[in-house]
């Protein structure tokens, strides 16, 4: 039949996404070994004794990594004792020789919340879902003066989420 009613059915789909808890980490130079997350740089000084006050350094603002996640998502950060072992909030700067430098590691700009050796710092994602992962360090004055060379460390940091 020519013209006739036209035949219609009703369908129906459902449509869903389940949102699961997740971060990724951000800012980060990646290559073969296991990511840097940058340097923390106290310069050239001839004598720790300054009494000014301390030698500080903190990751540059520019390079400084983020952690993406779903807002309220829990996280820590840890830091291990570096190359040179630490023990409680004291980590060391060693020289070839085998000379040793103390320094200390904090979460903020007024080195208040220090990073204890392979003790975590839990937070919460805020709402906007980002948070910088800061690091600053201290030299406090020393009552010796250090051996001249290059001092260094290295530290591994975890962060899970």
């Amino acid at each position: 039949m020519l013209g006739g009613p036209a035949l219609a059915t009703e369908l129906q789909v459902e449509v869903r996404v389940n949102v699961q808890r997740g971060c990724v980490l951000l800012g980060q130079v990646r290559d073969a070994g296991p990511q840097h997350l940058g340097l923390l740089d106290f310069g050239s000084a001839a004598r720790l004794d300054d009494p000014a006050g301390p030698l500080s350094a903190q990751l540059p603002r520019t390079r400084l990594p983020r952690l993406e996640c779903n807002p309220d998502t829990s996280y820590q950060v840890q830091v291990d004792g570096g190359q040179h072992g630490g023990v409680g909030d004291v980590r060391y700067l060693a020289s070839a020789a085998g000379n040793a430098i103390p320094y200390r590691l904090y979460s903020d700009p007024a080195r208040r919340v220090p990073f204890a050796v392979d003790q975590p710092l839990s937070g919460r994602v805020p709402a906007t879902g980002t948070i910088e992962l800061p690091l600053y360090a201290r030299i406090e004055p020393l009552a010796q003066v250090p051996r001249a060379g290059q001092y260094s460390d290295l530290l591994k940091v975890t962060v899970t989420w």
